[in-house]
């Protein structure tokens, strides 16, 4: 009712309407964000077994034994099932496949993802796709192909993936030649995402909006030029049938490679600027663009939380913006100096277009590619005069089944073009300095940078418009948030079952423990540990901690070392990398801040858990202890040591073969803290344990549930704070309290 009444106040107050568009917009974004976050499986239900039917609703990305897929579950669904979950399949059938009908048990959990300081969303990323559960399959059987228009068209683009791989032997141009041509990046490598993000290339290796726009214009030219053959009443159509042919062979490949945010927009800006052509009526280019926007918006307003939609219609803008009609009349020039002045304006426009899309890449990716400018400056011609028609035709000809034998020749050269150029791309990435971590910028500076580029790109005429790039300079001198001498900042990572804390003086790093690897591939030690040692700008790695030998704790370890080839490496009698034990009675001073090695003794002959490296951290008055996955016997052997902490890393993820009685009574901690993974399967922390610590006085955090825990260690004593709570987002759910 409120939007009715300020719409009808609109229609009368001019100056009303964009503020209407703008409520209503919310309203509508609002609406479509609170039937997602219903449509979630309940927190009761997690870890109950479903049985569902439904359909494989993307391609599969495949690790070892093991393959995850999006899953539509059929109707009539189970109770509290979400329509969309992310299901993984261990040694499942090769029967598998996009479109495929299944039937399956699965076992189902709420979304949930690790949060730590400049780590992914996962939980971001599973609400943007619709995903309302994630789970794995426990038992199941493939019924076949799914019916259905969405379920078919997943199937022919599978066979046209197939068709493709078929054809070379080539796995590096097979994988750039599936993402141009068909939109499925399910082939590429983390050593391929690494080389595009280090070469500025990400743009290109997805099936853009210029890729769609380019088939459009060709298309539309050509066969405006045949219409214009025809007879006298068909050519005088000329505009209309060759608007109709560009907007269909445009869809045709927008929904052939996906329907990604890119492809949309392009799509959506054919086909309204072909519309008005062809209807003879004049539109501009910021029209377009509005109307390209609101549309997109409309059918998914969760795609401004994606970093493709920012830097697409940004980069559209900023183009829009610098190409401007230029006066026509200039002097006669030959070919070569015609030649030379359109290249230079093609690197003036990537150049402004690079800078603008700093502050977005900086706040997305946090990481900048210092080649990419030069590399872009050849890639972008290659890609558009040569890659991109090669994928068009190898698209068009492996969807006819007519063609496909005849496209077998085409599809091969086509895949050793794609992976020379892969190939040029990763040569390009290994130089040293390809490309500059940056850590995630504080929201002002965010948006003096953004304002900056705005001013500087729409100013055009006044006065120090050049001068609004300086806005972007403070991303690169982020404000260094030191502990002051004296006093330490601990991060007790979220790593899932797994340890891994991170320990700064004002001038020292201390890594303890690097967070476990998975069998999919995952490496906490790159995918969380480095991340996070990158997050607030500091540099460097002093001293690595690797407490024991198992995987939970040293599984990352091989990750942070080649990412910090200098740190000092000490670790437990059964560890295996290059450096020296840790033995009790090794002490040493950072900053007026004390480390200590309580365990193991130089006599302690266990191995494993009970041989863990013990460290204790104090800084004046307040102190850490920190104690790996020692269990009853290391307890034991550690009780004659000075325990007594403020903040405990509770050992061994709180399991019942730890936290006795006397350890807990001789810690004595206000704080107890456990890095275990949310809801796991061994019900850490064990409720025995849980009541031990808080029987004690301890109020007990776990790391799954509050995500990484900051503790702030000095002189005025311990501050407590979570990244949940730091940083909550309406997708998670409840704020975590404590």
């Amino acid at each position: 009712m409120p939007l009715a009444l300020a719409a009808l106040a609109a229609l009368r107050c001019a100056a009303l309407r964009p503020l209407v568009v703008a409520a209503a917009a919310a309203a509508w974004t609002c609406f479509c964000a609170d039937a997602r976050l219903d449509e979630r499986l309940p927190l009761p239900a997690l870890g109950t077994d479903f049985e569902l039917t439904g359909t494989v609703a993307s391609f599969p990305s495949a690790a070892p034994e093991q393959i995850t897929f999006a899953f539509d579950v059929a109707e009539p669904r189970p109770e509290g099932v979400p329509p969309r979950v992310r299901l993984t399949w261990y040694d499942a059938p090769s029967e598998v496949r996009p479109g495929a009908a299944l039937a399956v048990t699965a076992r189902l959990r709420p979304p949930r993802g690790a949060r730590n300081p400049g780590g992914f969303d996962y939980e971001q990323w599973l609400f943007v796709n619709g995903y309302g559960a994630t789970g794995y399959v426990r038992s199941g059987e493939v019924r076949g192909a799914a019916s259905g228009i969405a379920a078919r068209w997943l199937t022919f683009r599978a066979a046209l993936a197939e068709r493709i791989a078929a054809a070379s032997d080539d796995v590096d141009g097979v994988a750039l030649l599936t993402a141009l041509a068909i939109g499925e990046r399910f082939r590429f490598t983390e050593e391929h995402w690494a080389d595009f993000r280090r070469t500025g290339t990400s743009h290109l290796v997805a099936v853009s909006g210029m890729h769609v726009a380019l088939l459009g214009i060709v298309v539309f030219a050509v066969v405006r030029r045949a219409s214009l053959r025809l007879p006298a009443p068909l050519a005088s159509l000329d505009l209309e049938l060759a608007a109709t042919a560009s907007v269909a062979a445009t869809a045709y490949y927008a929904a052939l490679t996906g329907f990604a945010v890119p492809a949309q927009r392009s799509l959506v800006m054919i086909a309204v600027a072909l519309v008005a052509f062809a209807s003879r009526r004049r539109l501009g280019a910021a029209q377009i663009l509005a109307a390209t926007l609101l549309a997109v918006l409309v059918f998914d307003p969760f795609a401004p939380l994606s970093a493709s939609f920012w830097l697409s219609f940004v980069a559209v803008a900023v183009l829009l913006a610098f190409a401007a009609p230029r006066p026509l009349a200039r002097p006669r020039v030959g070919r070569a100096s015609r030649a030379a002045r359109d290249v230079l304006e093609l690197a003036r426009l990537q150049w402004w277009i690079g800078l603008a899309l700093l502050p977005l890449t900086a706040w997305h990716f946090r990481e900048i590619s210092l080649v990419g400018p030069i590399v872009n400056l050849v890639a972008i011609p290659f890609f558009n005069a040569c890659l991109v028609p090669l994928a068009v035709l190898v698209s068009l000809g492996v969807s006819a089944d007519a063609l496909a034998a005849w496209t077998a020749p085409l599809v091969q050269a086509a895949a050793a073009v794609a992976g020379t150029t892969a190939r040029a791309l990763h040569s390009a990435a290994e130089l040293r300095g390809a490309a500059f971590a940056l850590p995630l910028p504080p929201w002002p500076t965010f948006a003096v940078a953004a304002l900056g580029v705005a001013f500087a790109v729409c100013g055009a005429g006044l006065p120090g418009r050049r001068l609004a790039w300086l806005a972007i300079v403070p991303m690169w001198l982020p404000a260094l948030r030191l502990p002051p001498i004296g006093s330490a900042r601990a991060v007790v990572l979220d790593v899932g079952h797994g340890l891994a804390v991170l320990v700064e003086t004002h001038g020292s790093r201390l890594l303890f423990d690097a967070g476990p690897t998975a069998r999919s591939g995952f490496d906490s030690g790159a995918e969380i540990v480095v991340p996070a040692l990158g997050a607030h700008g500091r540099r460097g790695l002093d001293r690595l901690v690797v407490s024991h030998a198992d995987n939970d704790h040293a599984g990352g370890a091989a990750a942070v070392v080649a990412a910090f080839p200098r740190a000092d490496v000490v670790q437990g009698p059964d560890v295996a990398l290059p450096g020296r034990p840790c033995v009790r009675g090794e002490a040493w001073e950072w900053d007026g801040v004390r480390f200590s090695i309580l365990h193991p003794g130089p006599d302690f002959a266990a191995l494993g858990n009970d041989s863990s490296c013990v460290l204790k951290v104090e800084a004046g008055s307040s102190s850490l202890l920190v104690t790996g996955d020692i269990e009853r016997r290391g307890e034991s052997a550690v009780l004659g040591q000075p325990l007594a902490a403020d903040v405990v890393v509770v050992p061994h993820h709180g399991s019942a073969t730890s936290s006795s009685p006397a350890f807990v009574a001789a810690v004595a901690a206000r704080y107890a803290i456990v890095s275990a993974a949310h809801a796991n399967r061994w019900g850490f922390p064990r409720a025995e344990v849980r009541e031990r610590w808080e029987g004690s006085g301890a109020a007990v955090l776990v790391t799954g549930d509050a995500g990484a825990i900051t503790v702030e260690l000095g002189p005025g004593g311990v501050a407590v704070s979570t990244e949940r709570d730091a940083r909550h987002r309406y997708w998670y759910g409840a704020r975590f309290s404590w």
